[in-house]
């Protein structure tokens, strides 16, 4: 017989575990199925020497044996903090260095609490979709149901994601590009590259790699993708509407390879978010095929899409229907303004003669055919208006270029095979690419003829001494006497001063401005340099100058002055521009400030468009990305080159512009009303619960002063040290400390020491360089692991002294309660105490407690030997009632997770029945068709397996849902006991 039974907790070398069968072998001996604390399961044999059964928490309570209460305490405090966070209540709210906003927590709290994650997040710029997807992520994985995270962006976005994810959420993130899954390939050449990190953020332009190479017999990066083992968690793509398919005129589908990495990630995804500030850019098809990777059943074609059917699967807030606690519009007008410069005779001559000579080479490249070269002329044209600075110095390189015979065909290999990106999808490029391209395309020449080279080179030397004569710049004198006249009116005020070229931002900063301390962003600063010019903005600087590689990530909602001294001709770069300043926590009426050149037909059209706009804007009642929805098939680098390059007169084009957008606004009306769904937000009326949610989660069960505790309490049991390291006495707002961690904890993620730490959230916010010691730094999860599982903190039963007319004596239970869900999760969502007096009765409220006793003050006790006789009979009764809140916990998730089921499995069955009905129809078509004599037999073929491949899909599905559908309770789970005995026994 063996010693063992099933439910026996044992420990052996490498870990512990409880016993979940017990098989005998045919030579006697047995085996031990154990399932370890780490989700494993171990087969043991009986008789090996290391195993060693563990006590029960029941069976330490038969024997009247207790613990020293710091270890009691310790573990107590261990178990609350592993269970915190894990139901109703947010760890991001607590343990990050951001202000994170109510309507930022509606958000995540719908997503968290649907039945798989998986939305649309399609609010407007400036709202912060980074931070909402990143508590989503955080508070996924602090329930114990995210491992494997993926991040998907824009390649300008990807160190962003990285820097953001670290600083805010204090999570390190791996950038996968082509260096480092070579590193990854080369040393783990058998394994699949996206296995061999958990938490990866990546370029969509990247990931959509396939091998071209007949000779390379590797996996591509997109294949690799598509056949992963162990899949996502939580997968994000941002910038979502890049996911492109289309249907065609046959019905078929045509999917981009952005639009097969959207799929191979779908399908290989737990959870699912894409982000977008344009959901919907009037293709509905395309958002079709967009919601279909989030849930392909919801609909069976686009025509059926309606808001009804976007709910519990989009979130979509604008900036005019959100509303403070006081009934108050969250966000405040923008009021746009142009400022008109008349040019000097030089400058107009200047202007008119660069224009001469682009118009020239311009229709020179495109009867040559030469796309380089076209290109090269669009900079000089965008340059030109841009500053007299930056085009002479375009103007310098040009001559360069000529004496050195530059052609298109030199430009390096991989500047070539950015032009297409640059040409279409300029916003793709990261601003490294976008100034290698420029300044590559800058030294192109049009044609090698040696007199018409030469020709070309004297009148670009012509060209840039006028430039170089011109010593007063009429738009910088205008910007001048703009900022000179706000600041004599305050002092204190900031100004952002955005233009596209850094050539024009120095001569801004030298030139224009030399008097001023400025702060300056731009494309080639570290995000440490950054931070520290905006900082400086902030704190000191009256003005910021920035170029737009640097307006992604820029929240300064502290200013509300703007001037645009140039207008890019991107137009989702100029709604990005203002979404720097117009976003939550603006207190103030944004003023924007377009500088523009008179009678210039790139400045008047760029004028004339954001006009429109936000007229359009407030018609519509949105705030931003119309412009680019506006625009969306319309090439404004090509428009205005062309009518530049025809000698167009303005009026002419302004007004075939000004047609188009009311076309397009007719459209877009059409998308808001009949398609998108829009979700006010208000917190003076029905989203007020979203303030409850908040208060709980900060101040809650755990707050930052119980953190510091169990670390104080832990370094004190096991040898570290705690001391402050800023001078003066301790604040009351929170303190600095040096950290030297007890060697029990040291290693792996946890360092021996750490120089500069804080426990309180305010300070990590102003201190980017000081360790945050929250709930999930790697100490507190090791020293929480420890407490939980070490053998040198027992710490499962206490004696504790109840206060005055408490009922007394009993014994104090405490359960982890959860439930099993259809996927085969476990959800450990609640720590539930039972106290159980001798007379039977049970009740979740706890005596107050005045004390804890250590072992040595026990020994005689009487209500302590009476509690140690029953304590069988008093757990029996505990387990009964665990049962039934364990259950009635279970309940309530099934009843929610039925109702979702249900939605989906309404869904699923339409699109199968439609689609099933419709293939139906098509083979009757070919049979009728082929008994008239015509042979169908491969369309019949088709069809017939068409359909076959439908009703197996739809029976798969429908069992899933089935599966998914059940939850059920897991076994209550008795973590801790204390023995509970009247204050008058104790001496």
């Amino acid at each position: 017989m063996s010693n063992y039974k099933v439910g026996d907790h044992v420990k052996f070398a490498g870990g512990r575990g409880e016993i979940t069968k017990i098989e005998e072998r045919p030579n006697g001996s047995y085996l031990l199925h154990v399932y370890t604390s780490e989700g494993q399961l171990r087969k043991l044999p009986s008789g090996l020497p290391h195993i060693e059964k563990l006590d029960s928490v029941v069976d330490r309570l038969a024997a009247g044996q207790s613990d020293p209460p710091l270890h009691y305490d310790l573990r107590e405090r261990a178990i609350q903090l592993d269970l915190a966070y894990r139901y109703d209540r947010f760890l991001s709210l607590t343990n990050n260095r951001i202000e994170i906003e109510p309507y930022q927590v509606k958000a995540a709290y719908e997503i968290l609490n649907s039945y798989d994650q998986r939305y649309l997040i399609g609010d407007e710029v400036g709202l912060g979709k980074t931070i909402e997807a990143g508590i989503v992520i955080e508070e996924l994985i602090a329930r114990g149901r995210a491992d494997r995270v993926l991040i998907v962006a824009p390649a300008p976005l990807t160190v962003q994601w990285q820097e953001e994810m670290r600083e805010k959420f204090d999570r390190n993130f791996v950038i996968y590009d082509r260096e480092t899954v070579e590193t990854y390939r080369q040393s783990h050449p058998n394994q699949n590259v996206w296995e061999q990190e958990d938490f990866i953020i990546t370029s969509i332009d990247f990931a959509k790699q396939t091998t071209d190479d007949p000779d390379d017999d590797r996996v591509s990066v997109l294949d690799a993708l598509k056949n992963l083992e162990p899949e996502w968690d939580v997968a994000v793509f941002d910038e979502a509407h890049h996911l492109t398919a289309r249907r065609s005129s046959d019905d078929s589908i045509e999917r981009t390879q952005r639009y097969l990495v959207g799929e191979a990630v779908a399908d290989n995804s737990d959870s699912l978010l894409l982000m977008t500030g344009t959901p919907h850019k009037g293709k509905s098809d395309q958002f079709y095929f967009l919601v279909s990777l989030l849930d392909p059943y919801r609909f069976s074609h686009e025509s059926q899409i309606h808001p009804d059917g976007l709910e519990e699967l989009m979130i979509r807030r604008l900036k005019d229907e959100m509303y403070d606690t006081d009934g108050t519009r969250m966000f405040p007008e923008k009021n746009i303004e142009a400022l008109g410069v008349e040019m000097s005779d030089a400058e107009q001559q200047l202007y008119d003669d660069v224009t001469e000579y682009i118009r020239e080479y311009y229709n020179l490249a495109q009867q040559e055919e030469n796309q380089a070269a076209g290109f090269t002329m669009v900079i000089y044209q965008k340059r030109l208006v841009s500053s007299v600075h930056a085009i002479r110095k375009s103007l310098e390189n040009r001559l360069r270029a000529i004496q050195n015979d530059a052609v298109a065909e030199d430009l390096p290999e991989d500047v070539q095979e950015l032009i297409p990106r640059y040409s279409t999808e300029p916003e793709t490029l990261t601003e490294d690419e976008r100034s290698q391209v420029e300044e590559a395309l800058e030294t192109v020449t049009v044609t090698l003829n040696r007199s018409q080279m030469q020709a070309e080179l004297d009148r670009v030397k012509q060209l840039w001494q006028q430039a170089k004569d011109i010593e007063t710049d009429s738009k910088a004198q205008l910007l001048r006497q703009f900022v000179g006249r706000i600041l004599q009116e305050d002092p204190d005020e900031k100004i952002l001063i955005f233009t596209e070229y850094t050539d024009t931002l120095e001569y801004l900063r030298d030139q224009v401005f030399p008097e001023h301390d400025i702060a300056q962003v731009y494309g080639d600063l570290d995000q440490d340099r950054r931070r520290k010019e905006m900082e400086k903005f902030e704190e000191e600087a009256n003005l910021m100058l920035a170029t737009d590689a640097a307006q992604e990530g820029l929240n300064l909602q502290f200013a509300h002055i703007m001037v645009n001294y140039d207008l890019p001709w991107n137009p989702i770069r100029i709604d990005q521009r203002m979404g720097r300043l117009h976003r939550y926590g603006q207190e103030h009426t944004v003023e924007i400030r377009n500088l523009f050149f008179k009678n210039t037909r790139e400045s008047e059209i760029l004028n004339l468009l954001v006009e429109k706009t936000n007229q359009i804007e407030s018609d519509l009642g949105m705030r931003s990305d119309v412009m680019g929805r506006v625009l969306e098939d319309v090439d404004l680098d090509e428009t205005i080159m062309a009518a530049i390059a025809e000698g167009r007169p303005t009026d002419e084009v302004v007004a075939d512009i000004e047609s188009t957008i009311e076309e397009r606004k007719e459209a877009l009306e059409t998308v808001e009303n009949e398609f998108l769904i829009r979700d006010r937000f208000d917190l003076s009326n029905e989203d007020d619960e979203v303030l409850e949610v908040i208060e709980r989660s900060q101040h809650g069960e755990v707050s930052e002063a119980d953190i510091e505790v169990l670390v104080r309490e832990f370094f004190d049991e096991f040898g570290g040290t705690i001391k402050g390291v800023r001078p003066g006495p301790a604040r009351s707002d929170g303190d600095v400390y040096q950290l030297d961690v007890p060697d029990v904890l040291s290693g792996d993620q946890v360092a021996g020491q750490y120089d500069s730490a804080t426990f309180t959230k305010q300070i990590a916010m102003e201190k980017d360089d000081v360790d945050f010691i929250a709930l999930d730094h790697p100490l507190v999860q090791s020293l929480i692991e420890f407490c939980l599982n070490s053998d040198r903190i027992q710490g499962q039963v206490a004696v504790k002294v109840a206060a005055e007319d408490e009922p007394a004596p009993g014994i104090l239970f405490t359960y982890r309660l959860g439930y099993v869900s259809g996927a085969g999760d476990v959800v450990t969502e609640k720590l539930v105490p039972l106290y159980v007096t001798t007379d039977g009765d049970v009740t979740t409220n706890t005596p107050e407690i005045v004390d804890t006793l250590p072992p040595e003050e026990t020994t005689s006790i009487q209500s302590l030997e009476t509690l140690a006789s029953i304590g069988d009979d008093l757990h029996e009764e505990a387990q009964m009632e665990a049962w039934t809140q364990v259950e009635s916990f279970a309940d309530e998730a099934r009843e929610e997770r039925e109702r979702e089921i249900a939605i989906k499995r309404q869904h699923a069955e339409r699109y199968f029945k439609e689609e099933i009905s419709e293939w139906e129809e098509r083979l009757e078509t070919y049979r009728q068709r082929d008994e008239e004599g015509k042979d169908m037999s491969a369309p019949i073929g088709n069809a017939k397996r068409e359909l076959e491949s439908l009703r197996r899909k739809r029976d798969t599905e429908l069992e899933r849902l089935e599966e998914e559908k059940h939850v059920t309770p897991e076994e209550p789970d008795l973590v801790s006991a204390a023995f509970v005995i009247p204050d008058d026994e104790v001496e």
